[in-house]
């Protein structure tokens, strides 16, 4: 084997982690017993074999094998001139040399030899979580812990422990490999960084607690603080859905191209709600509780931060309020075939009246004719009415005058009504008028067979039910199918049990809030209400309460199935 090939990295997978090494290391970790035949390694971006297989190792495992090792007891009281016989088994790296100056050869070689006199707290990783127990409890004392002494230098502090052998080492004993690998100089096996493995353990701590404290209103709250944790991606979110929400309301001008703007804003507008829905949820599913909310756009995907998420919104609302919107569709139908029918009969009326838009079209040329016909009659009407006073004044009673000034005023109206209409096809609806078609909506569809309203009002709390689960599902799975399927999110219901009316009663304590918020930012911009537009401040500001509100919902669904990860069977 050439030069090259003893320089080219290659990578070990052992103890469920990757190392990577030069290929003449390898032999070295064969030599010092870390490297077995069972062993999966791989060249580059190869496929994972076992060492035995690769051909330039099999002389190094067959050298191994070839090795007889002797095994020997010592008294304590033996003379010093034996210590190098007995660590002929370990690393060279660990010599007599390696000892403290001021230790005798009897004590140093009890230290090397036998593990009598090991820190108790290494002995196994049992006792060594014991020892950091006892640690803790310890606050006030001053003695120092045998756990965080080397068991060799017994002077210096202990920063490794073997995973076999479970005895202390400072830096300078155990032989590196590579910068990060660490073997041990007693066993041969890997050696692990204490403060890593306190942190570890610490971390597995924190998740038993949080999930014995069970999921409640304190998680409300810490999900209103979390997004002020990270303030920027707060207000730089915030000003971007405020845009694209105010981007939207372009689409009541019309044209094409305002239309696909404002189509492209509520996409851009999901992309953020529902993005950070979905990382929020599949982070704290996983216990990374301190994470930022938004997703990380640095290798920016079409596909994995505007489509997918769009995909996954239009599930969970098809699961939830497909059967409302289903509804929804049948009764607009009706309420309109009966508004048809009843603005036909009022254009056969107005057509009857001159002046009107209405009036006989295919005579155009003859309006303005009839117009001042129409207004000679109403001269004609008026001395009619003067001349009815004077007989009135006399003590004559007029004949048919009630019937004809009641005719007259409806007409009038008629007139009004439709001049209302022609002004507000170009400047806009009023806000009274956008009332009074909301409230004939609402009572036309009141008006319907009562079997398709109590249907749409179920359906409507279907949706409202459902609405969590569908968000959660999709949040941890990623999937367009499952998020679409009310299984999923009926088996993630069963499962929660109870912690699911905990999340409705907050997701409904959230609507009340951006409900009063939106009540109390139209009371306060209500000048700027334009008859087009709407109330474009209301909207905006409004809108950064809205993405605030999501935030926190997102965060309700995370703590939700962190807490309840081992039903959901969820990787943490």
């Amino acid at each position: 084997m050439n030069v090259t090939d003893l320089q080219e990295i290659w990578q070990v997978e052992a103890g469920g982690q990757i190392y990577e090494a030069r290929f003449e290391e390898l032999a070295q970790w064969i030599e010092e017993g870390s490297l077995l035949r069972q062993d999966k390694v791989r060249r580059g971006r190869l496929r994972w074999i076992e060492a035995r297989k690769v051909p330039g190792l099999v002389e190094f495992f067959n050298e191994k094998d070839s090795i007889n090792f002797v095994s020997s007891t010592t008294v304590a009281g033996q003379a010093a001139e034996n210590i190098q016989s007995s660590a002929e088994n370990y690393s060279e790296t660990f010599s007599a040399n390696s000892l403290p100056e001021n230790a005798s050869a009897a004590e140093s070689f009890q230290n090397v030899s036998g593990f009598a006199d090991s820190p108790e707290g290494f002995q196994n990783e049992r006792n060594y979580d014991h020892s950091h127990s006892r640690t803790e409890n310890s606050g006030g004392q001053n003695t120092s812990q045998k756990s965080e002494i080397c068991c060799v230098h017994r002077e210096a502090a202990a920063d490794y422990f073997c995973d076999t052998c479970a005895n202390a080492f400072c830096k300078s004993c155990p032989t590196s490999y590579g910068g990060s690998v660490k073997i041990c100089p007693f066993c041969g096996a890997m050696c692990r960084l204490i403060k890593k493995y306190e942190e570890v353990q610490q971390k597995h701590f924190g998740y038993d607690a949080a999930i014995n404290e069970g999921f409640g209103f304190t998680d409300f709250s810490r999900a209103l603080a979390h997004p002020f944790k990270f303030k920027t991606s707060l207000f730089f979110g915030a000003i971007l859905f405020a845009v694209f929400s105010f981007g939207q309301s372009a689409a009541s001008i019309g044209g094409t191209f305002i239309m696909f703007s404002a189509f492209f804003c509520v996409m851009a507008s999901n992309m953020l709600t529902f993005g950070i829905l979905a990382n929020t949820v599949e982070n704290f599913s996983e216990g990374k509780l301190e994470t930022n909310f938004m997703p990380d756009f640095d290798d920016f995907s079409m596909w994995d931060d505007v489509l997918h998420p769009f995909f996954l919104s239009i599930g969970a609302y098809i699961s939830s309020f497909g059967p409302f919107i289903l509804v929804l569709i049948i009764g607009i139908y009706l309420v309109f075939s009966s508004m048809t029918a009843q603005i036909n009969t009022v254009q056969d009326e107005i057509s009857k009246i001159p002046g009107t838009e209405f009036y006989d079209t295919r005579k155009t040329a003859r309006q303005s004719d009839e117009v001042k016909q129409l207004t000679d009659n109403l001269r004609r009407q008026n001395e009619q009415r003067l001349n009815q006073q004077s007989e009135i004044a006399t003590g004559n009673q007029p004949a048919a005058i009630n019937e004809e000034e009641a005719e007259f005023e409806r007409l009038n109206e008629m007139i009004r009504q439709s001049r209302k209409e022609q002004l507000e096809s170009v400047a806009g609806k009023s806000p009274e008028t956008r009332q009074k078609e909301y409230a004939q909506m609402f009572q036309g569809f009141l008006n319907l067979a009562p079997p398709l309203v109590v249907i749409g009002f179920l359906a409507f709390l279907w949706g409202l039910f459902y609405l969590p689960a569908a968000c959660a599902v999709a949040g941890y799975t990623r999937s367009f199918t499952a998020t679409i399927n009310p299984l999923v999110g009926l088996d993630t219901i069963k499962r929660l049990g109870f912690d699911y009316v905990k999340i409705l009663l907050m997701g409904f304590l959230i609507i009340l809030m951006s409900a009063f918020v939106g009540m109390i930012l139209s009371v306060i911009f209500s000048p700027f209400d334009m008859p087009v537009m709407g109330n474009l401040p209301a909207k905006v500001f409004g809108s950064i309460f809205t993405f605030y509100f999501s935030i926190v919902f997102s965060c309700i669904l995370g703590y939700a199935l962190f807490k309840n990860a081992d039903k959901l069977k969820l990787y943490r």
